[in-house]
């Protein structure tokens, strides 16, 4: 994943990788999903990679595949979906959470099982420099069922923004109006928050 949330674990990775004692050289992965700008948009997810992985050697690019903006972007989220088959599905999912529950680009509303093309709402968090040539703003996202099939799922989420989201996952019905809250029932999930995340955990009017 890109986002705020993912910063300051890039950075420990990246202090880790370089007093040698995490070496992923090895690894493969895939992004979980990218705006459709541009090739070298600085607002890309792309950039963001190169920015706090790449260059600092944390992750091989050669081993790492990330959705491309194509004037096709349909047969784009068909060649995801094979290149995720060719790889043997994820061993480790690791994700972000938005504030109206998204994960990746899965959104509130009915759900959809792969890759596929999202437009990007103004309430979901888009880059302050995006020009109107872009607007409305759209991306490409790996599904959820996509997600749900990985081996170990990974949950961050830090801040009071979060909070709400925090207790649908938690607390909340499964329901696709909350995405988060189709994971919670993975047999192999860890869920990392910080305090302000957990505020409402402990509030008596959302703790039933």
């Amino acid at each position: 994943p890109t986002g705020r949330t993912m910063v300051p674990v890039y950075a420990e990775l990246v202090r880790r990788h370089r007093e040698g004692s995490l070496d992923l050289s090895s690894t493969y992965g895939f992004n979980l999903d990218e705006l459709l700008l541009p090739e070298g948009h600085p607002s890309s997810f792309r950039r963001f990679m190169e920015d706090h992985a790449f260059d600092h050697g944390l992750l091989p690019r050669n081993h790492w595949d990330i959705p491309r903006s194509t004037s096709d972007p349909e047969a784009e989220c068909r060649r995801y979906d094979a290149a995720l088959e060719r790889a043997g599905g994820l061993d480790l999912a690791i994700l972000g959470l938005g504030s109206d529950g998204h994960v990746a680009y899965n959104l509130p509303g009915p759900p959809h099982a792969l890759t596929h093309v999202v437009e990007v709402p103004e309430s979901v968090a888009r880059p302050d420099d995006l020009e109107e040539a872009w607007l409305p703003l759209r991306a490409i996202t790996m599904g959820i069922e996509t997600l749900r099939s990985a081996s170990h799922v990974l949950l961050l989420a830090t801040g009071a923004s979060k909070a709400q989201a925090v207790w649908a996952f938690l607390k909340g019905p499964v329901t696709p109006e909350w995405p988060c809250s189709l994971l919670r029932e993975h047999p192999n999930l860890d869920v990392v928050l910080d305090g302000e995340a957990t505020a409402l955990l402990a509030d008596p009017l959302f703790s039933h």
